[in-house]
């Protein structure tokens, strides 16, 4: 058994669940250097948690599945008003921050992965999330949008005012009954998605784009597999 941080137990080739500071972490640990940390609104039931452990030991990787941050703040790049009421705080640079210098570092220490093949994931904002943050900084070999929140005021014009790209390998779904919503925030979603695609694309990334079965709330897991595809099995 080895430790992280100062509240962190991980027992390597196990599904492990700890509280990492305010964080829930759900880990399938690989013997590789390969790992895949995803974002999430919530934690995975126990059922969606086995299939995780399915998909480690399929790609051969590490998975992290990140849940209970700040949804709405710690995600977002810039404040921005809420879909609701309030705001996003746009928090997402600090947020980042955190999982660079703590998390990232203290998980992969423990794991013993001296030089990482890391990915990113996210579903919803936090598809954003990792879509700005693979563009940011140089953290990187890959990342998944499932179900971006690409509507998010202003995100596509940050993107074409980007100079460069410092994650060039992007996959990003979405599902083809997502523009049917009363929303009206979110009823250009499919255009706002592509833009962001074809944004990527002119700047010389990787990217592959799938249109899946159904809504934005349908099973996470078929749609974290199909990232898992895209981004570890077609380098």
């Amino acid at each position: 058994m080895s430790y992280l941080g100062k509240n962190l137990y991980l027992c390597i080739h196990m599904m492990t669940s700890r509280t990492y500071h305010s964080l829930n972490l759900d880990i399938a640990s690989f013997d590789s250097s390969s790992i895949v940390y995803i974002l999430l609104p919530h934690r995975l039931p126990e059922e969606e948690l086995s299939s995780l452990e399915d998909l480690s030991t399929r790609f051969e990787t590490n998975i992290v599945a990140i849940s209970e941050m700040d949804w709405n703040n710690d995600l977002t790049p810039w404040k921005a008003p809420a879909v609701k009421e309030g705001e996003f705080g746009g928090h997402a640079s600090q947020f980042l921050d955190r999982l660079k210098e703590d998390l990232f570092f203290n998980l992969e220490h423990s794991l013993k992965i001296s030089k990482p093949r890391r990915y990113l994931m996210g579903l919803s904002l936090a598809g954003i999330f990792s879509v700005w943050a693979g563009v940011k900084k140089e953290l990187f070999d890959g990342v998944a949008a499932i179900s971006g929140s690409f509507w998010y005021d202003g995100f596509a014009e940050w993107l074409q005012n980007q100079s460069e790209l410092k994650c060039v390998r992007f996959y990003i779904s979405l599902g083809e009954k997502e523009k049917e919503t009363k929303v009206k925030r979110f009823a250009n979603i499919e255009e706002d998605t592509m833009k962001v695609v074809e944004i990527l694309m002119a700047k010389g990334a990787d990217v592959i784009f799938d249109m899946t079965e159904g809504g934005h709330n349908s099973p996470v897991i078929p749609r974290i597999c199909k990232s898992m595809e895209s981004l570890l099995e077609h380098k």
